[in-house]
């Protein structure tokens, strides 16, 4: 009479028991200090490579919470520009968190977005008449994107001398070091 009453509780109950074990495991690690909390998410970032806790690392994505290692499993797994989607767009290099909150503040602000798209524009015609384009030593987006960034940088920096003074001034200027103009302007004028 035993073998008739069947076993799929049991695996039920193992599936239940999992759960509240990764559950468990869970709010522990919610718990633990910000040592912990790294070296967890190291791990499940890579775990062959173990914890690079002290190792000179840098952000693995924008947005992300902790500093990692930029290898892994999937190499340039983040393939979004500046995180709003697939647009065409040819990134070089990671965008810092300074670019991607530039980006994020021209596509939230209407009023500066409007005035950027109209300076992308701007751009493209003033590019079409550049010499370098009329001989063919560059194409037309390529100096478009530098007359953009160019733009971008001396107006935004100039803002920054206006309406700051000295430590507030240092720190916005390091600020802007880290942007990547070129990638902004790029961004602008592909839309």
């Amino acid at each position: 009479m035993a073998g008739k009453g069947g076993g799929a509780w049991k695996v039920a109950y193992a599936d239940f028991i999992t759960a509240l074990m990764a559950f468990f495991l869970v709010m522990w690690i919610c718990t633990q200090d910000q040592k912990i909390k790294q070296a967890v998410a190291h791990y499940f970032m890579d775990p062959a490579g173990g914890t690079p806790i002290g190792a000179s690392s840098k952000p693995s994505k924008s947005g992300a919470i902790f500093n990692a290692m930029s290898q892994g499993a999937v190499p340039e797994s983040q393939n979004v520009a500046l995180g709003r989607g697939r647009n065409s767009h040819t990134r070089k290099v990671e965008s810092s968190q300074a670019t991607k909150r530039i980006a994020d503040w021209l596509h939230a602000n209407d009023e500066k977005g409007k005035y950027w798209q109209d300076q992308a524009k701007r751009a493209v015609e003033l590019a079409s008449a550049a010499p370098e384009v009329r001989n063919k030593s560059a194409s037309q987006h390529d100096v478009a994107v530098r007359i953009l960034a160019k733009q971008m940088r001396d107006e935004m920096t100039q803002s920054v001398v206006e309406k700051t003074t000295d430590l507030h001034q240092e720190l916005l200027f390091e600020a802007l070091a880290e942007v990547n103009w070129d990638e902004l302007a790029e961004d602008l004028i592909g839309q």
